[in-house]
């Protein structure tokens, strides 16, 4: 019988730590773990990093579905003498069976959210015990769940996603907004650009959709409705997502930072067919020249086996939904094939779409630039 553990590694050389080893239990699988952040007195910011898991018993159907939830927290220690790795130990502050499947983890305001069935519920750690703080009922099953400050952001596997809020004065979570479509999703992940925010949304058809919450609009009946305003055909399945600062120095470029950088993330994937890739928000300004460099691209390179990218990166769907493509995503990997045009043939492509061959080439190198981590 396959029996799991978890067992904690170095970062170093990539050998396992001793006596770090959780053995879970028979029939127990881990459905999620993350690195939380829980209100902890003794810490200067009021917050301590633990190690959460969530776990489910995988019995026969006709035996109810129970998980658990635990809380580790890795301590320091002494090191036992010739051996460095053992200055690590695991410590489990929490370990209790819940009334359904723990299938979805994330911290709220120094408070742990957990997925338990198609319920949500949100605890608070004290005197190594989880209270209970407040919960909500949502659609079928809820697999993941991401958060920024207090607003919750999870994604079902067949009724698309939901944005939640967490109000910690009334201990109230409350559903704000969702998407109405059926979208059968893979992961989600937040869009940061400065004061601006957005939900980005993989789905089982290899699509990348982009949705925000804009109360203001007719269409959002309030602000009831996420409104769908990008999506782009990636042609693979994105099963995970994360999120990192653009980059604002480098030594090879000397130059100021721009102001506008220092709150605009790069959401991170990466593909169940081990590709990499990124979505960075870019200015009208650059989106209005690429997007006239990406049209003239397609009429004028020499593309594989002959196929269009503009058919390839429309959005595919398995089911008839009454939505019209939105677009409004950069095909990247055209935009990239600039580079490798001749000199005149990069002249001409920016004369004709009413720019020059440097600012093209600095719009993409400032792209480049900024997300150079790898």
């Amino acid at each position: 019988m396959d029996k799991f553990a978890i067992q904690l590694f170095s970062p170093v050389n990539w050998e396992a730590i001793p006596n770090t080893k959780l053995e879970l239990e028979e029939w127990e699988h881990c459905t999620c773990m993350r690195n939380v952040s829980l209100s902890y007195e003794g810490a200067m910011s009021g917050l301590k990093g633990y190690l959460a898991l969530g776990t489910n018993y995988t019995y026969g159907e006709d035996v109810t579905s129970r998980g658990r939830i635990i809380i580790i927290d890795i301590i320091d220690v002494v090191p036992e003498p010739g051996q460095p790795l053992t200055k690590n130990r695991i410590k489990v502050m929490y370990d209790k069976e819940q009334k359904g499947p723990v299938t979805a983890l994330c911290h709220v305001m120094g408070n742990l959210l957990s997925c338990i069935g198609q319920k949500i519920y949100i605890w608070q750690l004290k005197d190594k015990d989880l209270s209970g703080i407040a919960f909500i009922d949502t659609q079928i099953y809820i697999h993941t769940v991401v958060s920024i400050k207090n607003i919750i952001l999870i994604a079902d596997v067949y009724k698309s996603v939901s944005l939640l809020r967490f109000q910690e004065d009334a201990r109230t979570l409350s559903l704000v907004s969702r998407d109405v479509k059926p979208l059968e999703v893979y992961s989600v992940e937040f869009v940061v650009d400065n004061n601006q925010l957005g939900f980005l949304v993989s789905d089982i058809d290899k699509n990348l959709l982009l949705y925000m919450y804009q109360p203001e609009s007719r269409e959002s009946y309030g602000g009831q409705r996420l409104l769908r305003k990008g999506d782009i055909h990636v042609g693979q399945h994105i099963n995970t997502f994360f999120r990192i600062r653009c980059k604002l120095s480098d030594p090879a470029y000397d130059r100021k930072i721009d102001p506008t950088l220092q709150n605009k993330h790069i959401s991170m994937f990466a593909t169940l067919d081990g590709g990499l890739g990124y979505l960075l928000p870019v200015s009208e300004r650059t989106y209005r020249r690429l997007f006239l460099l990406q049209n003239a691209l397609i009429t004028s390179v020499a593309h594989t086996a002959g196929l269009n990218p503009r058919a390839f990166r429309l959005t595919r769907s398995s089911r008839r939904h009454l939505v019209n493509p939105h677009k409004n995503i950069l095909d990247g990997d055209l935009l990239w094939k600039y580079f490798s045009l001749s000199l005149n043939e990069r002249t001409d492509m920016a004369k004709r779409i009413g720019a020059t061959a440097e600012q093209v080439l600095e719009d993409l190198m400032e792209i480049e630039r900024i997300t150079g981590y790898f």
